[in-house]
């Protein structure tokens, strides 16, 4: 099988929020400093929409450990981290303003995550041989276990089981590894990989410092798909057409709308191309969308109610997966209420059904050097709720679920196949 690689500079990093400074100096703090950010804390959470669930009791515990010498700051933001992921709520998380704070180091690999299992998708040219292979271990921990510990230091708490898949998807904090467990004795951490024959094999590796000379290999399908622009989130949305299978891909990775390419202009385009009698099939692909702002959702739901007689003509598909949440949900509500015909492909959605949305200004905590961000309202989702309790769940902690279960294939994107698109495509023939 052909390898294609391409090399990559460490901007690919930045843009997830990753950067390596060199020689900055972290303001010492004392206890008490650390004590008084605790408690501006818990006088967000005593006033926030959470505020009725919120227990003071871990918090107590963390104020006395600190006060007694016993935790730092850094351990004090893992230990806060470790209390808000309790409360299931993507949008009440802790984030250090220096993100070198947990990504000085990172592990020399990157993955994606196909279905229920990882690849890697990045690594160092001294690891380029293990691009495509799928992790099997890390230590004596497996790939179900490391998901579980790392889970609980992420950045942002996970609401569902789909959501939480995706902690392996982000650069591997070495910071996070070492809490998790998962770093050796000797400093070194231990991979396992296995090849597409079953071949396996371990690797035991030291952690890399990022720099903007840092070189990653990516490991590229032998035959790219044309109509998905795959883990390609730089833009809010792309539109491409298949003439084969008479369909329309409309890829909304971001509830953000351009100033180069707007919302109506994707949306112009896509009713320019259903003018030609071609395509009888609308996709409408949000594998990828975190969310966003209200206004661009406003803006799309708009154009959906004003083009529903021409697009009721139609077979509209929507996707969604784990990494969908917030705004996102809140437009397939909007896809729902005004398409009963459409149907859901994907997975169950990051964003719980029956949870709270809404970031609150970040409020800056200065001796942990940190933002802490909480919730401010229940979002609007009636169309939502009444398919949840009538057709799917009642379960506060569990996702919109799809209509047709469709998982990304790695066998699949080789061959430049998209394993949803290929379900959706069979569904309406």
């Amino acid at each position: 099988m052909k390898k294609a690689l391409l090399i990559l500079s460490l901007f690919l990093l930045v843009a997830l929020g990753v950067t390596a400074c060199k020689g900055k100096k972290v303001e010492e703090v004392s206890p008490k400093d650390l004590y008084y950010d605790i408690e501006r804390i818990q006088i967000d959470m005593k006033t926030s929409i959470l505020r009725d669930f919120y227990d003071p009791q871990p918090f107590d515990q963390l104020k006395e450990q600190v006060m007694e010498g016993k935790i730092d700051r850094l351990g004090c933001i893992f230990k806060i981290r470790e209390i808000l992921k309790d409360y299931k709520c993507v949008h009440l998380s802790l984030i250090p303003v220096d993100a070198d704070v947990l990504f000085s180091k990172i592990a020399p690999f990157q993955f994606y995550c196909f279905g229920n299992d990882y690849h890697v998708y990045y690594a160092l040219p001294k690891y380029h041989k293990y691009l495509g292979w799928k992790l099997v271990q890390i230590g004596t921990s497996s790939v179900e276990q490391v998901r579980d510990k790392l889970s609980v230091y992420s950045v942002y708490p996970y609401e569902t089981q789909s959501g939480a898949k995706y902690c392996l998807e982000d650069p591997l904090s070495y910071l996070n590894l070492q809490m998790a467990g998962l770093v050796q004795e000797n400093g070194k951490i231990s991979f396992t990989f296995e090849d597409l024959d079953g071949k396996k094999e371990t690797v035991l590796c030291k952690p890399i410092v990022p720099t903007s000379k840092t070189i990653w290999f990516y490991k590229a399908p032998d035959n790219p798909n044309i109509v998905l622009a795959h883990n390609d989130r730089k833009t809010p949305f792309r539109i491409r057409t298949d003439v084969v299978k008479k369909t329309v891909y409309m890829q909304y990775n971001s509830c953000q709308d351009s100033v180069d390419y707007s919302i109506v202009n994707w949306f112009s385009d896509m009713l320019y191309q259903l003018q030609g009698g071609i395509y009888d099939t609308v996709v409408f692909d949000l594998r990828y969308n975190p969310g966003g702002t209200i206004s661009s959702q406003i803006t799309l739901n708009n154009l959906l109610y004003k083009y529903r007689e021409e697009l009721n003509k139609y077979n509209l598909a929507i996707i969604m997966t784990g990494r969908s949440y917030s705004c996102s949900c809140i437009v397939l509500n909007d896809f729902v209420r005004t398409y009963p015909h459409l149907k859901i492909f994907g997975e169950e959605t990051g964003q719980a059904v029956f949870n709270y949305t809404g970031v609150s200004p970040n409020n800056l905590l200065k001796k942990l050097n940190c933002y802490f961000t909480f919730p401010n309202q229940i979002d609007d989702i009636p169309e939502l709720y009444k398919r949840a309790q009538e057709v799917t769940h009642t379960d506060i902690h569990c996702g919109t679920f799809p209509d047709v279960p469709a998982y990304e294939s790695y066998k699949d994107w080789l061959n430049g196949e998209d394993t949803i698109y290929n379900t959706i495509y069979a569904y309406y023939n």
